[in-house]
């Protein structure tokens, strides 16, 4: 659950504030109970067309560091959150993480900003980049939790070293195969384990008629059986493309505050269905 905002002291207000779930999962991990995180896209909603409202940009104006990914809505926020704290740290998490862009992820499903993707957690290596970057932030806003904070980051990169290994394994009879999403979520995932993925959406929205005829074309060549979908997002598409495929509908969620669970998940659901096809 997010946390409320309220100023602790005059100096700082030990509040932080993150676009989306699983960057609450990476804060806390490094924070531990020194700061309260709270989200400006709240569970259940896509984080491609989310608006937040004046009263949500008030209260994230209320904490010391935002975490951001670069998303549109980001930066329609941006002005008034800094009218509102001039001395709110705004860090971009995009920062060294290897990027892919469009033409690289070959694909047409998702909302880019910038002309790279930004579901850039979905991959434990960059994650660890992201984890860094969120770790210095925090010790430069509180130094005297320095100790404290860089001993919780060495516990999360190693986990994540050992959850990028236990992926690994479980996908690995896989390589090189093909998974159909409904959301396009998966490029960075799909690089680090040797998969694609097939899309259903076209730039965020339900495909034309000719797109969806095109793309269940797609799907016939390779044979899928099970196509993954997300609850942020329409299964309209997909639920067609079900139908007529014989195929079965599985839910997966990256968006979900418990990275490491969500992460396991989709990687067992995705070795467990036979939806892949060389």
């Amino acid at each position: 659950m997010s946390a409320s905002f309220g100023v602790a002291d005059e100096q700082h207000s030990h509040n932080i504030v993150v676009s989306i779930a699983p960057y609450k999962y990476f804060v806390d991990a490094i924070a531990g109970d020194t700061v309260k995180v709270g989200l400006l896209v709240p569970p259940g909603a896509s984080f491609h067309t989310f608006e937040p409202t004046p009263k949500q940009v008030l209260q994230a104006g209320n904490a010391d560091i935002w975490f951001r990914v670069g998303e549109s809505f980001e930066t329609k926020a941006l002005p008034a959150l800094q009218a509102h704290n001039p001395h709110l740290r705004i860090v971009d998490l995009r920062h060294g993480v290897d990027l892919i862009t469009v033409d690289e992820a070959g694909h047409h499903g998702c909302c880019h900003v910038g002309g790279a993707d930004l579901h850039i957690w979905l991959s434990p290596k960059q994650a660890k980049i992201q984890a860094k970057a969120i770790a210095e932030a925090l010790i430069a806003a509180y130094p005297e939790h320095k100790e404290l904070y860089q001993k919780r980051l060495e516990s999360l990169l190693k986990d994540l070293d050992d959850l990028d290994k236990e992926i690994a394994e479980t996908l690995k009879p896989l390589k090189n195969r093909t998974m159909m999403v409904s959301h396009s979520a998966y490029a960075y995932f799909g690089r680090d384990y040797h998969l694609k993925q097939l899309p259903i959406e076209f730039e965020g929205r339900d495909p034309s008629p000719k797109q969806l005829n095109a793309t269940l074309n797609e799907a016939r060549k390779d044979h899928i059986k099970v196509i993954f979908i997300q609850p942020q997002y329409s299964s309209k598409g997909a639920a067609l493309i079900a139908k007529e495929l014989g195929a079965q509908l599985v839910i997966l969620d990256p968006y979900s505050e418990d990275y490491f669970a969500a992460m396991r998940d989709i990687a067992q659901r995705i070795a467990s269905q036979d939806s892949t096809t060389h």
